[in-house]
Order: C-alpha cells, then sequence, then structure tokens
C-alpha cells in the first residue's frame, strides 16, 4: 500500500525551460518530497547521456517530481530507476496499448521496439545517502507526428487509438509511483527488482549493441546492483556495462 500521496502538490506550467531544472532548485530551496512540477512545453529539455528531449507544444506529458530517499545509500541509487520504470509500465499497460511493455535499459519505455517514454533521474548526496533525486519523465501523449532524426518513436493515442488526457494521465501515474516507491521504503526491493527484470527489453534474447570498439552480439543476461548491464558474448563471458558504455542497436 502506498504510504505518500504524490498528487497533492502538482504545479503545472504553460511553458518552462526544464522540468528536472525547475524541481531540481525548489530542492535545494528546502521543499519537500513529493514536488511535482509539470509542464506542456520545455524550450530547453533534456534526455539521457546529454541529449535534447524534443517535444511538440501541449501534445505531450512532461513532469519531474521531488524524492528524498534518504533511506538508500548511494551505491543503491538505482533503485530509484526502477520504481520508476516500473510503475511507468503499469501505466502504459492501464492506458490500453496494443503493443508488449518493456523497459530499455535503465528505464525508456518501449511499445514493441517503438520508444513511447524517456527518464532522467538526477541525483544528489552530501552523505552515504541519498539526499535528492528529482525524477524527470517525457512522455509522448497526442503527438502523431515526429521529427525525422528520432530513429523510432511513438505515442499513447498511436497505440491505444484514442486521445489522452495530460493531467489525468500524471493523476494515474502519481498513484502507481507512490506503490512502487512503498516498495522500496518497505523492504519489497527484490520483489521490485524481479518486476523490472521481468519487463526488460531482449532479456534473454540475442541482439546487436555497440560500444567504443564497435558493435557486437550478445545477450541480456542480468543487472548489477549498482546498475550495470550484463551481457553475455557468445563465447559465454559476461561483461558489465555503465550506462555510458554501451548502447542498443535498434
Amino acid at each position: 500500500m502506498a504510504i505518500f500521496d504524490f498528487t497533492s502538490n502538482i504545479r503545472w506550467f504553460d511553458q518552462v525551460g526544464s522540468t528536472n531544472d525547475l524541481c531540481m532548485e525548489c530542492a535545494q530551496r528546502g521543499e519537500a518530497e513529493g514536488l511535482v512540477v509539470a509542464a506542456h512545453y520545455q524550450t530547453h529539455g533534456r534526455g539521457q547521456r546529454g541529449n535534447v528531449w524534443t517535444s511538440e507544444r501541449g501534445q505531450n506529458l512532461l513532469f519531474s517530481v521531488l524524492l528524498r530517499p534518504s533511506f538508500l545509500r548511494v551505491d543503491e541509487q538505482f533503485l530509484i530507476t526502477q520504481a520508476v520504470a516500473v510503475a511507468l509500465c503499469q501505466l502504459m499497460e492501464q492506458c490500453g496499448v496494443h503493443q508488449d511493455v518493456r523497459i530499455k535499459w535503465p528505464n525508456d519505455i518501449y511499445l514493441d521496439n517503438s520508444k513511447v517514454v524517456g527518464v532522467l533521474v538526477e541525483n544528489s548526496f552530501c552523505s552515504e545517502q541519498l539526499d535528492v533525486s528529482v525524477v524527470g519523465v517525457g512522455i509522448n501523449l497526442n503527438q502523431s507526428e515526429f521529427p525525422a532524426s528520432l530513429p523510432n518513436p511513438t505515442s499513447l493515442a498511436l497505440s491505444a487509438g484514442c486521445s489522452f488526457d495530460a493531467e489525468e494521465v500524471l493523476q494515474r501515474f502519481l498513484r502507481l509511483l507512490a506503490n512502487t516507491y512503498a516498495m522500496l521504503r518497505n523492504g519489497q526491493r527484490h520483489e521490485l527488482h524481479q518486476n523490472y527484470m521481468s519487463r526488460l527489453y531482449r532479456y534473454g534474447r540475442q541482439a546487436r549493441y555497440r560500444c567504443a570498439t564497435g558493435d557486437f552480439v550478445a545477450t541480456i543476461v542480468g543487472i548489477s546492483s549498482i546498475g550495470e548491464l550484463r551481457l553475455q558474448l557468445p563465447d559465454g563471458a559476461v561483461r558489465s556495462f555503465g550506462f555510458k558504455e554501451i548502447a542498443f542497436v535498434v
């Protein structure tokens, strides 16, 4: 059962530079856990690997959630990613998508082989415990056309065949996040990890990847406790990769 109401302090903006930046500024001013900053448009949205997050004005759901997970050690921060990704998968399923819902490591959400959600988790700490986690989420909600530079985007509307109300979808997600976040607080970390792994894109399947030395074929066999991707090579050797050390060839 959820122990926190993430729906009680939502601040909507017509336009911001970045919801993550604004949320982190609020955190630094001492804002309490549970603040949600949402916007209809971002002028400087950010994604993983330093990428720019592009979104058509008023067509998608862009928001950040302020967490203060001081009950987690710094080396346990990947648990936040797992809680967010599982809640997002549950949201996709509740919204009636017609494709298979998967988590592309570490936290993008895919419908079959197309990206529908991007996530950027930014943490800060001054001891062995986490102080602040700002969870930024961009959900392709009602957008039907995308820039040609994006390799494989889709949206909830394209998948489910209907349009969605951004505020209602946000409320639904926040209730799901409250449940998965409660699992962390309540010590149900193994259950959460298993839920994450059961939804992992390409888990147990041979596929192509790219690292600094070139492309190679491997099979995902697990995720380390600090969130590294564990890949088994055709010769049986298992290697672990950090987030910026490897890319999926989609």
